[in-house]
């Protein structure tokens, strides 16, 4: 009797440690799938910081979606029990590979978080070190015991389930690549009011609108209604309120001679596009030529056209203008901060009321069709 529940203890145990496995790895696996960008963007700044060597960009994607698609097979095996054994032992292996790499990192601390997790659960270099060797433990526990994982489907089925897993996660990794990630961890989603972010993340400021009639002036929030039509808008005043650790969290823009001008985009009661070029230098010119006619549209219809990009220097601007023959102005804002507003090189943000309402990446920049269903409003003027 003893001996039997010894059996059912360990049996419990091993398969307890097998679905923590499971679990960890398909959200981890998904998670990198959902934003393949966002670990390229990580990778990148383990390359940076540990003074190695630099890579391209399109290795860097390829080697984030083979991570996403490694991390989610695995989950899928474990969880349901495709061969156990091998299953087991790559689990092993993968998780002391792991270890390792997070041991140098919590004591060297090369960069604030590893990233295993994307923006979904950020943790700090100790909480990965902690979490790894939990689950190492419990990978060398089911390594051990590999042959006491409970079956639950049949053979034909677990390998159409493999197949299955594989086909979802590389092609669930392609469309966020194209479309942008399908869930948006990140501060800058969809529905977003990107005045109030700009306004509140990192360091604090007392924004306050100006208007002039017959030469009065009202200064209103942003809390505040607009005035009717026959007040004239003079200028938007933003006033430090108090500084913040957390610069790269903050959303600002300035002009090429250095003034914020953050809020006179951004408070402004209509339509925007903000084209956002991270390094001008290095982004993909394949989709200028809808680049271009967003700028036309927005020209014939009136609306607000803002290059963002970190590249300040004139030699990188003329590189953009000469080869994609741009003729909208460029505008500054920390690197950092246009990768995590949109996953793409370059992206488009349309805004309104300083509200994001639509993204696109440069692989699905919008035709006149789509600029027509998403600003019909302004179409009908």
């Amino acid at each position: 009797m003893k001996q039997k529940s010894k059996s059912l203890i360990l049996t419990i145990a091993v398969n307890a440690c097998r679905i923590l496995l499971a679990g960890t790895f398909i959200f981890s696996g998904f998670v990198k799938a959902n934003d393949p960008l966002g670990t390229v963007y990580k990778f990148e700044d383990y390359l940076s910081a540990m003074a190695w060597f630099t890579l391209p960009q399109t290795f860097l994607l390829a080697c984030a979606v083979i991570l996403a698609f490694i991390e989610f097979t695995i989950g899928t095996h474990l969880l349901f029990g495709i061969n156990r054994r091998g299953t087991a032992r790559i689990t092993t292996i993968f998780m002391v590979a792991m270890t390792i790499l997070t041991t140098y990192i919590a004591i060297a601390n090369p960069v604030s978080d590893c990233g295993c997790f994307g923006d979904a659960i950020v943790l700090s270099n100790e909480e990965t070190l902690a979490k790894n060797i939990i689950l190492l433990a419990a990978s060398i526990f089911i390594c051990r015991f590999y042959r006491l994982q409970k079956d639950f489907l049949a053979a034909g089925a677990k390998w159409f389930i493999a197949l299955i897993s594989f086909c979802f996660i590389i092609g669930y990794a392609i469309y966020c690549v194209v479309f942008l990630p399908c869930i948006d961890f990140r501060p800058y989603k969809i529905g977003t009011n990107l005045l109030q972010s700009a306004t509140t993340a990192g360091q604090k400021f007392d924004v306050k609108i100006i208007y002039t009639k017959d030469g009065k002036t009202i200064e209103l929030s942003l809390e505040d209604d607009d005035p009717d039509s026959t007040w004239t808008y003079v200028e938007t005043r933003r006033t430090p309120l108090e500084s913040s650790d957390n610069d790269a969290s903050d959303f600002h823009i300035t002009d090429e001679y250095g003034n914020d001008i953050t809020a006179d985009i951004l408070a402004a009661d209509e339509y925007a596009f903000l084209l956002i070029v991270p390094h001008l230098t290095a982004a993909d010119e394949g989709c200028v030529g809808r680049i271009n006619e967003v700028y036309d549209f927005s020209k014939d219809h009136e609306i607000g056209f803002y290059c963002l990009t970190s590249s300040s220097e004139p030699e990188a601007q003329a590189y953009w203008t000469d080869h994609t023959g741009a003729e909208y102005n460029y505008y500054i804002t920390n690197d950092r901060i246009l990768k995590t507003v949109v996953r793409a090189q370059p992206g488009l943000l349309l805004l309104h009321d300083g509200i994001i309402i639509k993204k696109w990446s440069n692989y699905n920049m919008p035709d006149e069709n789509d600029l027509l269903k998403e600003c019909g409003i302004l179409t009908e003027k």
